[in-house]
């Protein structure tokens, strides 16, 4: 099999930060080819530089063999290299077509063509097995079907290399598997793809082979066959993962938050529940249970839902996130980028954010003493930057992660609710969570956490409670937990 791309000797340094140390990267044609690797091992950073959104300090890109350069996105989009992050970045109020020929629209005279551009559109789609119409509005598809709308607008580029950066963050189980199939379907028809996942399963379900990177060097390059997925956790870590779900063994207390009869409506029917000092309290269920507007709910983020809320046994009025956090309440959202964080901001201004007031005297901050609690929540998260003044947006998934919860933790609150704590983050990085989780309950904090993960949910609660369409259908106790029990609740089948 030919050499598709080559990335020969590159680096890549920040300020403080060797990102990228003399990386190699091969990848043949038609081949699926995973890259893995921790939180800050230097996978984006890789990837970037290959889609031209970053340069390379040193180091030679190569295709077919041919040397290249690519100075910036529309360079490599020049050469078929087409990338897919994330984050779609789709224009919601347009059309498929539209979002597919967006910044290239063919035109007739002084006007767009609509007709070729639906045309166009309906080619690509089908090369890809998808029946989505070219003029459906964008805003009205699944997100499964907006996924697949992104990879045609790269496909319709006649890309040969096409890199998908954790593509299935936010896809069932089903989507995922569609989302394989046309990616199997592209590598029959010649493209090569590199595919970056958190995900073990996925890897061992798609890839043919997978590069391993670890602190900014590459540690090996493997056939899939010739690893098993211990194997693999333990090249990508540097060391043995005996136990991934670390459980803190913590004696339960008195019910510290208590919610009766909430609902959202259309969303949520008639929930309640109640967690305890010390608790991990997990909530499970299939995408669009209504876990999500739950918890969110509850915190008041969601207008003109209903129900009662006790804290400590007395009755509280939650109508909007500051009440919340006055009630001592913390909230890590799921989308931490969009939600969570402000990206181009510092730590020290991140962690500052939510103790604001503690901070200020006659609305001036106090700076030595946000210097502090930055450096406290840096050590105690043990958040990977040269200083607190480092942008969130440059670091890594987990380490902005460890930035959101550096920011509550420093709050002391007495219930913190984590929906997808540990979405986009690896393996490593996952046991580090489970660990600062561990040591906030030993603080008597109840803990609610939101998990699409069964073996997370299951690893670290000690009761879980199962919606299916916005009603509670099951709850279990952590000697009860059993895979197949927990998946017939979340699908609302009966056990007998």
């Amino acid at each position: 099999m030919s050499v598709a791309l080559e990335m020969r000797g590159v680096s890549k340094r920040f300020p403080g930060v060797v990102a990228l140390d003399r990386v190699d990267l091969a990848v043949a044609k038609g081949e699926i080819h995973a890259i893995v690797g921790e939180n800050g091992a230097g996978k984006s950073t890789l990837m970037r530089i290959l889609s031209g959104a970053s340069l390379m300090d040193e180091g030679e890109i190569r295709l077919d063999g041919a040397p290249v350069e690519i100075p910036n996105s529309q360079a490599a989009i020049n050469l078929g290299i087409g990338t897919v992050y994330q984050n779609l970045n789709l224009i919601k109020d347009l059309t498929v077509a539209e979002n597919i020929y967006m910044n290239r629209f063919p035109k007739r005279g002084a006007f767009i063509d609509r007709a070729a551009i639906e045309e166009g559109s309906r080619k690509v789609l089908e090369m890809m097995d998808c029946a989505i119409a070219p003029d459906a509005m964008v805003d009205r598809l699944s997100v499964a079907d907006q996924q697949m709308i992104a990879i045609a607008r790269v496909l319709a580029n006649k890309i040969g290399i096409l890199i998908l950066d954790e593509p299935t963050s936010s896809l069932s189980a089903t989507e995922a598997d569609n989302l394989f199939a046309n990616m199997r379907r592209l590598k029959g028809l010649g493209a090569s793809i590199i595919f970056i996942s958190h995900h073990m399963d996925e890897i061992f379900a798609v890839a043919e082979s997978v590069t391993v990177l670890r602190d900014g060097r590459r540690v090996g390059s493997w056939p899939i066959g010739e690893l098993d997925e211990r194997t693999l956790v333990h090249h990508m870590v540097g060391r043995e993962v005996a136990d991934m779900f670390p459980k803190a063994a913590v004696p339960i207390g008195d019910t510290v938050l208590a919610a009766e009869h909430m609902s959202v409506a259309g969303v949520v029917d008639d929930v309640s529940l109640s967690v305890r000092r010390g608790e991990i309290l997990g909530i499970g269920g299939l995408v669009g249970a209504g876990r999500t507007e739950l918890v969110k709910s509850l915190f008041g983020a969601i207008p003109g839902c209903s129900g009662e809320i006790y804290l400590e046994g007395r009755k509280v009025e939650i109508r909007s996130p500051e009440d919340a956090v006055r009630c001592g309440l913390a909230f890590i959202p799921e989308n931490r980028r969009d939600e969570g964080l402000l990206t181009e901001f510092s730590i020290e201004d991140n962690i500052g954010l939510t103790n604001i007031w503690n901070l200020s005297r006659y609305y001036i901050v106090n700076a030595k003493e946000q210097l502090q609690i930055t450096a406290d929540a840096i050590r105690t998260m043990d958040i990977k930057a040269p200083s607190g003044k480092q942008l969130v947006k440059n670091l890594s998934g987990g380490n902005q992660q460890k930035v959101v919860l550096g920011r509550w933790f420093s709050r002391h609150p007495k219930v913190i609710i984590f929906d997808e704590p540990t979405r986009g983050i690896d393996v490593g990085a996952k046991a580090e969570i489970y660990r600062k989780i561990g040591e906030l309950v030993r603080t008597s904090v109840g803990v609610i956490i939101v998990s699409s993960e069964l073996p997370e949910l299951m690893g670290i609660s000690d009761r879980i409670l199962v919606l299916n369409k916005g009603r509670m259908t099951g709850e279990f106790k952590r000697s009860e937990f059993a895979a197949e029990r927990i998946m017939l609740a979340a699908t609302a089948t009966s056990l007998q």
